[in-house]
């Protein structure tokens, strides 16, 4: 009996894994992309409109078209070109993801903020991405 416990308890972890393969999809593409500078792999992951931040260039748009945030982004990788990048804390909740990294580029390193949503066809979409250069204490 309580190896048919055990197996049945396997079996329903099994099919309930803690983050689902397309969240992990968007997660890696984002790290991937952060890490390469590669606006177009990143932007193929928006949602129609984002919230796009960039506070060095003073963009603040609460819902830019993907194509416009995608030129955006070319523009600030070309000028700060990514060293490195890495997830600091995700979290998520219903339907809902949350991230935060650190963005290194020519000594200066930038607070990156994603917000990821399920859209109603259950697929992960961008919403929001936020980049803010952190200050150097003096």
């Amino acid at each position: 009996m309580s190896l048919l416990f055990s197996f049945m308890f396997s079996l329903l972890l099994g099919l309930h894994p803690a983050i689902r393969p397309a969240e992990a999809d968007i997660t890696q593409t984002v790290g991937t992309s952060l890490r390469s500078g590669d606006a177009g792999q990143l932007s193929a992951r928006f949602a129609k409109t984002i919230e796009l931040v960039i506070d060095t260039e003073k963009i603040d748009f609460k819902a830019l078209q993907a194509t416009h945030a995608e030129l955006i982004l070319r523009s600030f990788f070309r000028k700060y070109p990514p060293h490195s990048f890495q997830f600091v804390y995700r979290g998520s909740s219903d339907h809902l993801q949350y991230s935060t990294g650190t963005y290194e580029t020519n000594g200066q390193v930038y607070s990156v903020y994603v917000l990821i949503r399920q859209t109603t066809n259950h697929q992960y979409a961008i919403n929001a991405l936020h980049f803010r250069r952190e200050k150097k204490d003096v």
